[in-house]
């Protein structure tokens, strides 16, 4: 008999004590898949659609870290910006999270500047794009349209305004496929905001270079205070719902860990002390105290390896239940890699052999007849 079977062999002997602290390392740890996943498919879905649309730099407020930029007028700093060198196109885009009919969750409202290169990357299915930057006409994105029950020729009402739905569109960003399209002008009268928007996409030329992005960043923060030039990675790490969302990611695996750690503390704890005179014949039988330690790590990381893949497991489904629940369809695409299982299956071994260290030791430095004489 080997030691890996001298392990599981302990640890089916106590089968209820073993399934208890299996399922509770899993939930553990399924709740770190779910929403480390999660946080970081927001920040990839988001930046996803703005690289998706070709967009170089993003200029928007210096103090704006919300979930949408703060609105701000655009007329003075996109007449300045359109003269910088290398600038091919600057155009504005307005966001808001607006309900959609009666009975719909809400869902994203994108208002794009009329005939601009912020539609280039889309792909048109059915019916055709808004005709006029007057009319009152939308597109929707596939997920949208879904969720709505809608097809071109519909119509929908938006904040008291009814709009017919001219076509529906496809896009490599989640995000936009489970959004409105409107003309940007139809957007500001909508919500109001006449002449602001979000942020201004700028589009450089082919001969840019990543000085020249620089030099453009450094030109916008000094020409124009209170604005700043980002990529769309900045932008999302800036974002304050990104930064909340890793900030519960992160206090969720230190949670986990130091709970995990304690209920196989606890686990391991309560075996050593039952198994007191079992560990004493063994030491008589000639085992080395550096064979009891791995025999205790063994069973623990056992422990914690069972739930770290049934976590992992779980985690999975619950994410995919969440990626669909109506408040989030078409919002995010959680970020589930081969890389970051396996590093939260690593955590789960972690937490497994934290727990076993002081009962291991404790088990090695027993002494044999004390150990034998214990009831």
């Amino acid at each position: 008999m080997n030691l890996l079977t001298f392990a599981l062999g302990n640890l089916y002997r106590r089968p209820a004590r073993s399934l208890l602290t299996i399922v509770a390392i899993s939930l553990g740890i399924a709740a770190v898949v779910a929403l480390t996943s999660i946080a970081w498919g927001f920040e990839a879905s988001w930046q996803k659609a703005n690289d998706a649309r070709g967009t170089d730099l993003i200029v928007t407020r210096t103090a704006s870290q919300n979930s949408m930029p703060s609105p701000f007028v655009e007329e003075k700093p996109r007449e300045f910006i359109k003269h910088l060198p290398h600038v091919q196109a600057v155009d504005g885009l307005l966001s808001e999270m607006l309900s959609v009919g009666e009975q719909s969750q809400p869902l994203f409202v994108f208002g794009w500047a009329y005939k601009s290169y912020l539609w280039n990357h889309l792909r048109l299915l059915a019916g055709a794009w808004p005709e006029k930057d007057t009319d009152l006409s939308v597109v929707l994105g596939t997920l949208a349209a879904d969720l709505l029950h809608k097809k071109p020729g519909d119509t929908v009402e938006i904040e008291g305004t009814v709009f017919k739905i001219v076509g529906t569109f496809e896009s490599d960003a989640l995000v936009e496929n489970g959004a409105l399209l409107m003309t940007l002008s139809q957007a500001q009268s909508v919500t109001d905001k006449t002449g602001k928007v979000n942020v201004l996409n700028i589009k450089l030329d082919a001969g840019a270079t990543e000085g020249d992005l620089n030099q453009l960043k450094a030109t916008v923060q000094v020409a124009l205070p209170g604005y700043v030039a980002l990529t769309s990675g900045e932008l999302v790490r800036n974002n304050a719902i990104v930064k909340i969302s890793k900030a519960m990611s992160q206090a969720t695996i230190l949670i986990v860990s130091l709970v995990g750690a304690l209920i196989v503390f606890n686990t391991m704890l309560m075996s050593v002390s039952e198994r007191t005179r079992e560990i004493g014949i063994l030491l008589v039988l000639g085992w080395r105290r550096r064979s009891i330690i791995t025999l205790i790590f063994s069973e623990s990381a056992i422990l914690a390896l069972a739930g770290g893949i049934s976590g992992i497991a779980l985690g999975i489904v619950l994410t995919q239940v969440l990626e669909h629940l109506e408040v989030l369809r078409g919002k995010i695409s959680a970020v589930l890699s081969a890389p970051f299982l396996l590093s939260v299956l690593g955590l789960a071994i972690f937490i497994g052999i934290c727990g076993g260290l002081y009962p291991a030791f404790k088990a090695s430095r027993l002494l044999p007849a004390q150990a034998l004489r214990h009831e």
